[in-house]
């Protein structure tokens, strides 16, 4: 499960983070920056996704009672997620230049860039919501504190980190994909993008031992040997 999780950060997190790049298009060359996006998304978008989906079924099956736990504290940001994706994919494909009759191709492209941004936001604050300690869980409920818990400052930062972590490796690997001006505009974006993730992981290091200890230890003592 942890290589399943582990491939859709990276090739997931690439995908969602074209779409912050089609969201934050400006220029002479925002139309080909865009063009270059699809491109390079449009063979693999669909199937980044199996990764989850591998990952929820092993949950299910191998743990069951986590499975259930989950499912009923994290029901909200989990639908919102599930709509995020879907409503990218489709956007995705209703803004193609072969499909325009389905509505105006602004509306989507921004569904899609907004969709794209969102959604691993929302993925980030899940993830930093379990790892604080958020979601307890005993014999006969489980409980959540939705204030303390989607909207701490902890949440809000990893939620940021994770959009600025897909938007550095989309970029990184639109510069690959890319040739001359269009090389050079991703190349910047990645700095940008790296520099704003170095920020990010420097605010949130002090954070984390007393914020979230359990996933602070895994990373600090157990995780050291892969270091």
């Amino acid at each position: 499960m942890v290589i399943a999780l582990t491939a859709y950060a990276v090739l997931g997190g690439a995908d969602f983070g074209g779409g912050v790049w089609d969201l934050l298009a400006r220029g002479p060359r925002a139309g080909a920056q865009r063009r270059a996006i699809a491109r390079a998304m449009g063979p693999v978008w669909e199937a980044n996704h199996v990764w989850l989906i591998f990952a929820l079924v092993l949950l299910f099956t191998a743990f069951p009672r986590a499975f259930s736990a989950l499912s009923i504290a994290l029901f909200v940001p989990f639908h919102l997620v599930l709509a995020g994706i879907v409503l990218r994919g489709a956007a995705f494909v209703f803004r193609a230049p072969g499909a325009q009759a389905a509505g105006p191709g602004r509306a989507w492209t921004s569904v899609f860039g907004a969709a794209s941004t969102i959604t691993p936001f929302l993925l980030g604050t899940t993830l930093a919501a379990v790892s604080s300690g958020g979601v307890r869980v005993s014999e006969d409920a489980v409980r959540v504190d939705p204030l303390q818990t989607w909207f701490s400052p902890f949440s809000l930062l990893v939620g940021a980190l994770t959009v600025a972590l897909c938007a550095y490796l989309a970029a990184v690997y639109l510069a690959v994909e890319t040739s001359g001006e269009l090389r050079e505009d991703f190349r910047r974006r990645a700095l940008a993008a790296g520099a704003a993730v170095a920020l990010l992981a420097a605010i949130l290091l002090p954070l984390a031992p007393h914020t979230a200890p359990h996933l602070w230890e895994l990373l600090s003592e157990r995780g050291r040997p892969l270091v």
